[in-house]
C-alpha cells in the first residue's frame, strides 16, 4: 500500500510541476509578445514622425 501512495504523489507532484511549466510559458510568451506590439509601435511612430 505504501508504493502505492509512493506513485500517487509522484504523479500529482509531477502533473502539478507540468502544469506550473506550461503556465510559466504561457506567460512568458504573451510577454514577449507585448514588448514585440510595443517595440512595433513605437516604430511606426518613429516613421511617421521622419516623414511628416
Amino acid at each position: 500500500m505504501a508504493d502505492y501512495q509512493t506513485l500517487i504523489v509522484a504523479g500529482v507532484s509531477a502533473l502539478f510541476s507540468g502544469v506550473g511549466v506550461g503556465v510559466t510559458l504561457r506567460t512568458d510568451i504573451s510577454w514577449i509578445k507585448r514588448i514585440l506590439d510595443q517595440h512595433n509601435t513605437r516604430i511606426t511612430q518613429l516613421e511617421k514622425e521622419s516623414h511628416g
